[in-house]
């Protein structure tokens, strides 16, 4: 369930409820005071993970997908050339 953070008008007071998105809260926690509750806009945390600074990460997919290739048609062709017992 999502979290929401809600203002008092009564008692100026910020708290944090759980509860679906179509519900709203109709009580403060802290004073319990009723109709007078705002909820907070709550911007999302983002974390972008940084890179070695040179390449983008969509240059860094494109490398280790070449390498991938690489490495998976050297192992057909050694599977090929090797000899198995019947």
């Amino acid at each position: 369930m999502p979290r929401y953070v809600y203002r008092c008008g009564s008692c100026d007071e910020h708290f944090q409820v759980r509860h679906g998105m179509k519900e709203l809260q109709k009580n403060c926690l802290i004073c319990q005071e009723s109709g007078l509750l705002t909820r907070v806009p709550q911007m999302p945390n983002i974390n972008k993970k940084a890179t070695n600074g040179t390449q983008s990460a969509g240059k860094l997919t494109d490398d280790f997908i070449e390498k991938n290739k690489q490495l998976l048609s050297d192992m057909k062709k050694e599977a090929r050339n090797q000899i198995y017992d019947d």
